[in-house]
């Protein structure tokens, strides 16, 4: 039978749905991947975390090393009186009793960190030279360690810090403090590193800056190591022809590198039986994705293409337009006939849509005017604090009524604005907490013309800009002097409310300024949430028609605000 025949004009989904079943080999297919995929990457992510982990520990055992190791020699050389003796000493008999005093230390210092390799201490008035170590190092070693010590006492003091010296079959660190010709040393070996909790055929090792390893003994015999770039991560093939996979982590002080090496294992390795046989799966259904394509295209994506052109339609605009049910696939019809539906749905939903954003702008209004006042609270809470502990309580006094004064002006306009003689109040009282107590308070001077003293503007919009000007001002020798400019604008559309707030510091680092004048969700930081919340309520309240706008004057820094006198607003009550 066939059920494309003139009898019937259209035909069920379900039965092409049996002709097209083949269609879910490409979606499965996909899952398959991402699922190898993934697994991968998480079995990558898990070897490379402990790794990290691994090398972390060692490291801060090194840092840590380096750190007590420098106090411990800055320590003696500055406060040991034994040490003292020995550069003080009349005798030889002297030096050798002294020194024998602060070896005490030393081989408790080397008891205690597994990587310290010696303490050498050298008279050059005596040509005296004691060593204690651990370990064991051929003559040959010590004699190349006590001539560099005795180099140093040549060389005299230097900044030096930890320098590698060469030794037979390794490169140790040597740091060296001179004292009036007398030398106090340590030496760290990197090769006395143990490593308890490595596997089989994993290595770490440290290598220096130009990738030379500290110890030339390594497991696979290598020269040089690769160093990393800008990933941490290295494949190297080693002498013995075997690939690693190498993991760093930077050294302080420029000392190189501590690297975990462990043998590259392929891919397929990688995976276990069930993932092997998902992969196969995987295959087989990229063989069967043409024979599905091609059903697919016959009895769905061709008489789903009108329907497709027409939502397109619809989706740049045309909403009067209406889907055709015309498809010959009865699920397609009914399908274009509840979109049609939906398109008269909408039609009202706009309505609705556009009475809740009214009323969501609102809220958003107000949660952003919410998060000001804390920041503001919080401060003067810590002057108060600050000034008790100093016993300044006539201060405080005074502190508090300004306080009271500029929280009652808050509350009483928490949600709605405020006139500018309002704010301008609000700035006074804020002034005089920010001068009280202060060696050079802040001065303030007013410009406002007098015909607009009960113009509306939002509330703390004039704050905002005194408070940053306070709170980042570098001025060390010289008051801040703030200036705030307001004037009204003539337009034709009613005029504009000028706000400019200026003072006399450095002004505006030009990153900062490039901030400061893009979108707010960029200034939103914990230096400039006032200003971050001061530009969503103004676009909240006047959409396009408020500018705000940074810039540097001669003399300092400057805001400078344009607001609509007459306007408008949604979400708002401003006019």
């Amino acid at each position: 039978m066939n059920v494309f025949s003139k009898s019937h004009n259209t035909t069920s989904f379900r039965n092409t749905a049996i002709l097209t079943m083949s269609v879910i080999v490409l979606p499965l297919f996909i899952v398959v991947v991402l699922f190898d995929v993934y697994t991968v990457w998480q079995q990558k992510t898990a070897v490379r975390n402990s790794r990290y982990s691994t090398l972390s520990a060692y490291q801060a055992q090194f840092e840590n090393t380096l750190r007590v190791t420098e106090d411990f020699l800055t320590d003696t050389v500055v406060n040991s009186m034994d040490f003292a003796s020995i550069i003080y000493a009349r005798t030889k008999t002297d030096a050798y009793v002294a020194s024998q005093a602060v070896g005490v230390p030393c081989k408790v210092q080397l008891k205690a960190n597994e990587l310290l390799g010696s303490f050498c201490t050298y008279s050059k008035a005596f040509d005296y030279y004691r060593i204690s170590y651990t370990g064991s190092y051929p003559q040959s070693d010590l004699a190349v360690l006590r001539a560099a010590v005795k180099a140093a006492a040549e060389a005299g003091p230097s900044a030096a810090g930890w320098i590698p010296l060469s030794f037979s079959d390794r490169t140790v660190l040597l740091n060296t403090y001179v004292r009036n010709q007398t030398v106090f040393a340590a030496m760290i070996d990197p090769a006395r590193q143990s490593y308890s909790v490595l596997g089989e055929n994993n290595l770490i090792f440290y290598i220096m800056q130009d990738g030379t390893p500290y110890a030339c003994n390594i497991a696979f015999h290598a020269d040089a190591i690769p160093l990393p770039g800008k990933d941490t991560g290295v494949t190297f093939q080693a002498d013995n022809g075997r690939k690693y996979d190498l993991t760093f982590l930077p050294l302080s002080r420029e000392n190189g590198y501590i690297v975990y090496a462990t043998p590259s294992v392929s891919l397929l390795k990688m995976l276990n039986f069930t993932q092997r046989v998902l992969l196969a799966i995987t295959l087989g259904l990229l063989i069967s994705i043409p024979l599905c394509w091609l059903s697919l295209r016959q009895f769905i994506l061709e008489p789903l293409n009108t329907l497709t052109q027409t939502t397109q339609a619809i989706q740049n605009g045309d909403t009067q337009i209406r889907v055709p049910q015309e498809s010959r696939i009865q699920e397609v019809n009914d399908i274009s006939g509840t979109v049609n539906t939906m398109l008269d749905i909408i039609r009202q939903q706009k309505i609705d849509f556009y009475e809740q954003k009214l009323e969501t702008q609102q809220a958003q209004l107000q949660y952003l005017h919410m998060q000001i006042r804390p920041h503001f609270f919080l401060n003067c809470l810590n002057m108060i604090y600050s000034m008790a502990g100093e016993k300044k309580y006539a201060d405080i006094q005074e502190l508090i009524l300004d306080l009271s004064t500029y929280l009652r002006s808050t509350f009483k306009n928490s949600f709605k604005p405020v006139s500018l003689e309002e704010e301008i109040r609000s700035v006074n009282s804020y002034i005089r907490i920010q001068q009280i107590g202060t060696e050079l308070p802040p001065q303030l001077d007013f410009e406002i013309d007098a015909d607009i003293s009960q113009a509306s503007i939002p509330p703390l919009s004039i704050l905002t800009f005194v408070e940053n000007s306070i709170k980042h001002s570098s001025l060390i020798d010289t008051p801040l002097e703030i200036r705030i400019k307001c004037r009204k604008l003539a337009s034709e559309d009613g005029g504009y409310l000028n706000i400019t707030v200026s003072d006399n510091s450095a002004g505006f680092p030009a990153e900062i300024l490039k901030t400061l004048n893009g979108p707010a969700n960029e200034v939103y930081n914990d230096y400039h949430v006032g200003i971050a919340n001061l530009k969503q309520r103004l676009r909240l309240l006047y959409g396009e028609k408020a500018t705000l706008y940074f810039r540097n004057l001669a003399g300092g820094a400057c805001a400078e605000l344009f607001l609509p006198i007459h306007a408008n607003i949604s979400g708002g009550d401003l006019q």
